[in-house]
């Protein structure tokens, strides 16, 4: 294997190839990433395999074809390169040669053969494509609410449901639930549940761009998925458990609605959250007419209120909130106001953007 590449053509894609690599593995191969040099293409590739990469990468000159696994340590080392010509050239031992300008370096290889990524399953089950501004737009929408860690593992991910055109993506920590739907361009031939992982959600919203001209290739297999774009192909497991029925805890009918300023409630909240405590973070909504008193008090640390204007026009109502989670979503969206609908201060609230019904938001109350 050899070829030549501008520090230009190469830095990124091994950049992006590092998102994959398995870290605190004990399995040798999965620190590495594998160079497979055809004669017109450089694909690299990585993985943790629970989730691989694959990047296509043109370059100035590929002299020889070959494969070769390479270890971690040449992400960091050609960041470092002078913005110039480098040459990589396989060795004995699998190692490889780096030359840039008067620079030499020898790097650690792994024999190629040995290196295992996911393949995607011989049947694909179906393929949708969307738009890679929407596909971002979704999954930031909603990949905040997820479970962070590991205790529910049905939970450390986004749910997506297809069915005929209809695309619903969920996450929910069991607190809070982010609730997206759209419309596809085609028709799915039967109904797919899937729970993407949320790393591998995290890792393509680093990856696509907000760009409504290109698209992102979504294909379903049995127990994987993948997303392709021009040139980055991405396999991931998923989550093979139940999710549970989110639909049922969508509140459907409310008492009363408040229409607000959303820069004017985010920038209240994140002052009072100075002084709210550093576990619960718990802020309350007063909601009277055409007013919101957000206050909170903590002994010890001091109290605190803000009064902005709202559209509100009934009965009076408190209701507090985690803090953390009305700043998740309100720094998610960028629309001018939010609509805030209310049963009463003991059940869900539902969060959503006036005249839109495609993206909500359920957080639940917390009894004082």
């Amino acid at each position: 294997m050899k070829f030549i590449a501008k520090k230009s053509e190469i830095s990124e894609p091994l950049s992006i190839s590092s998102y994959f690599i398995a870290s605190g593995t004990t399995i040798p191969a999965l620190s590495n990433i594998l160079f497979d040099v055809k004669k017109d293409i450089v694909n690299i590739i990585s993985t943790d395999l629970d989730i691989s990469a694959k990047i296509k990468c043109k370059v100035e000159k590929i002299e020889e074809e070959g494969r070769v696994a390479v270890n971690k340590k040449i992400v960091s080392l050609i960041k470092k390169f002078p913005e110039a010509e480098i040459v990589f050239q396989n060795v004995k031992n699998d190692n490889i040669n780096l030359t840039c300008l008067k620079s030499k370096y020898t790097i650690p290889g792994f024999p190629a053969e040995e290196f295992t990524t996911l393949q995607p399953e011989e049947k694909k089950l179906e393929t949708i494509k969307l738009s890679q501004k929407l596909l971002l737009n979704i999954f930031n929408s909603v990949s905040y609410a997820a479970l962070k860690e590991s205790s529910k593992r049905n939970l450390n991910g986004v749910f997506m449901k297809l069915e005929g055109k209809n695309l619903e993506i969920v996450a929910t920590d069991a607190h809070r639930l982010a609730f997206y739907k759209t419309e596809i361009k085609e028709t799915v031939k039967a109904k797919f549940e899937y729970i993407i992982p949320l790393k591998t959600v995290n890792e393509i919203v680093k990856i696509i761009k907000e760009d409504e001209e290109k698209f992102v290739e979504i294909n379903l297999y049995d127990k994987l998925i993948e997303f392709k774009t021009e040139n980055i192909e991405i396999i991931s497991r998923i989550i093979d458990e139940n999710y549970p029925n989110y639909k049922q805890v969508i509140p459907k009918d409310f008492i009363t609605k408040a229409i607000i300023n959303r820069e004017e409630i985010l920038s209240a909240i994140e002052r009072i959250i100075t002084i709210t405590s550093e576990k619960s973070k718990i802020v309350s909504l007063k909601f009277e007419k055409n007013k919101l008193l957000i206050s909170s008090s903590v002994q010890d640390e001091g109290e605190a209120l803000e009064e902005i204007d709202s559209k509100y026009d009934g009965d009076s109502m408190e209701v507090s909130y985690n803090a953390m989670y009305l700043i998740d979503f309100l720094k998610t969206i960028k629309d001018e106001e939010i609509e805030i609908n209310l049963v009463s201060s003991m059940n869900p609230g539902l969060i959503k953007i006036p005249e839109r019904d495609d993206f909500i938001y359920i957080i639940m109350p917390i009894r004082k």
